[in-house]
């Protein structure tokens, strides 16, 4: 095989590795957030879980906002 052809592959692999990650990261950084209540806790990991790459950017989105709020 070279090398050329076995690129794809090595990229497709890195994305995935990279989506992967960052699925966990959000997962533990959720889970992990005391400003959350439990209940919007189990909404964001089950929006993990059904919509992996849009949940993790929303949750991108939506962390800052929470420094808003009160403890």
């Amino acid at each position: 095989m070279e090398a050329l052809q076995l690129l794809p592959a090595i990229l497709a692999g890195a994305a995935a590795l990279f989506v992967v990650g960052s699925i966990i990261w959000g997962l533990f950084d959720i889970l992990g957030e005391t400003r959350l209540t439990q209940t919007a806790r189990v909404l964001w990991v089950l929006l993990m879980f059904a919509v992996p790459l849009f949940g993790i950017l929303a949750w991108l989105f939506a962390k800052p906002r929470l420094s808003t709020l009160p403890r």
